[in-house]
């Protein structure tokens, strides 16, 4: 049994410890709090809940119900409990959110589309309801779309941390003497040419590499073929690629099928967001590296680490699934939210606004299962990043990652007020 020193019984409980070393009550607030309304919490999560991208979108929405419950099991907010409701988020991001507004939403959540968030964001700012995105990870976001934004944060890591991370995976394991060409294979949108982008950008900065393919198929293609026979007849020493859920089960049971393995060294930003779905003849030939966002439930060890290793067990005990780096995007978008608002009510003595909620958010630090995270001043949420060798385990009866490096913000991400490309070019 893990227990935390000091803060508050909520935040343990997000943090993933049982209960608070030396702490006697469930709530352990710092002063007179006043004027708190008597209702729950009404929340709204936009996920994709339907079709192939509800391989991500359900992983979220599991994680955001997680974090709910143990919210509710340690007392609620200032005793306010949270009833989230959650919506298919589909084509319509700004309608989803517009009608959790109309409906009193205090607090909205999503979405997962780098297309979706885009145009999210400056109805968000419009509105004034504060909206924590679980991913939308889309480099541009806070740099270009809304560069001054007062109510819209976004959990997860961003595109530039996980693709500087996959360039300097690649060297780490390789070496850059041994990067001397490499070919991409990318979901044909925002989130897939963003990710080549930045990371071609990088290893171009880290080594001396040539691009020699570059290939989009669109999503849920079910034909990669084209694409494989290009790496095959140029055999890059790297084949990079973003792709995600049922898109990387398509393309590697065919490029196991066609002997890609054996001419190119894949690496991929999250490859294991198909953890559920890859069979293990595949990933033991594949030998792929693959990045896990911001959390990977081996990691910490689970015996130096009991949180993560409780996630894992909710996790499989509640939906029969292995959680991946896309349950911690909506974990974390809720619990977030959730310590930020507590943190405001215990300085204010009342219910804070929705701009006095927002100005909690910036710069607050907090514990999930996955470690330590800030929401900095830019509205981007700041974590470790995770890669590792896929396998498989016996034990776990589903892939796994292997030999695991770990990348912090500071080795991944530009300086405040500096764009991610600029960054990487002035390497």
């Amino acid at each position: 049994m893990l227990k935390a020193v000091g803060g508050t019984a909520l935040a343990a409980a997000l943090a993933g410890c049982s209960s608070l070393i030396g702490a006697g009550t469930n709530q352990d607030t710092s002063g007179e709090v006043s004027d708190v309304p008597d209702e729950p919490i009404q929340a709204g999560l936009q996920t994709f809940t339907e079709g192939p991208a509800a391989v991500l979108g359900l992983q979220s929405q599991y994680g955001a119900e997680l974090a709910v419950e143990r919210i509710n099991a340690a007392g609620g907010i200032a005793g306010r409990e949270i009833q989230l409701d959650v919506k298919h988020e589909a084509d319509a991001y700004v309608e989803n959110y517009t009608q959790f507004v109309s409906e009193g939403k205090e607090v909205t959540f999503g979405p997962v589309s780098s297309g979706g968030h885009a145009a999210l964001a400056p109805e968000v700012e419009a509105q004034g309801v504060v909206n924590v995105s679980t991913d939308g990870t889309v480099t541009t976001l806070y740099e270009e779309t809304v560069p001054d934004p007062t109510y819209s944060f976004r959990f997860q890591n961003y595109d530039v941390m996980e693709c500087v991370s996959a360039a300097r995976e690649t060297v780490n394991r390789l070496g850059a003497e041994n990067v001397n060409t490499v070919a991409g294979i990318n979901p044909n949108y925002a989130f897939g040419k963003d990710e080549w982008k930045v990371y071609t950008t990088a290893l171009q900065k880290l080594t001396d590499v040539e691009i020699v393919y570059e290939g989009f198929p669109d999503l849920l293609a079910d034909d990669m073929s084209t694409h494989i026979t290009e790496i095959n007849n140029q055999q890059p020493d790297v084949t990079f690629s973003s792709q995600w859920g049922g898109d990387v089960v398509t393309m590697m049971n065919q490029a196991a099928a066609n002997n890609m393995f054996d001419n190119t060294q894949l690496v991929g930003t999250v490859l294991y967001s198909a953890v559920n779905d890859l069979s293990q003849d595949i990933v033991e030939q594949a030998q792929a590296f693959s990045g896990s966002r911001n959390y990977y439930w081996g990691e910490p060890e689970p015996s130096r680490w009991s949180p993560g290793q409780k996630m894992l067990d909710d996790a499989r005990s509640k939906w029969d699934i292995i959680p991946s780096g896309h349950f911690m995007s909506g974990y974390g978008a809720v619990a977030s939210w959730a310590t930020a608002t507590e943190k405001a009510v215990n300085l204010l003595g009342g219910w804070p606004s929705q701009e006095q909620i927002a100005m909690s958010l910036e710069g607050h630090g907090f514990f999930t299962p996955a470690g330590y995270h800030v929401m900095s001043e830019r509205h981007q949420g700041l974590s470790t990043t995770y890669f590792g060798e896929m396998g498989w385990s016996g034990d776990v009866g589903a892939p796994v990652l292997n030999d695991i490096n770990s990348y912090s913000p500071p080795d991944v991400s530009p300086p405040p007020g500096t764009k991610s490309i600029d960054w990487i070019e002035s390497w």
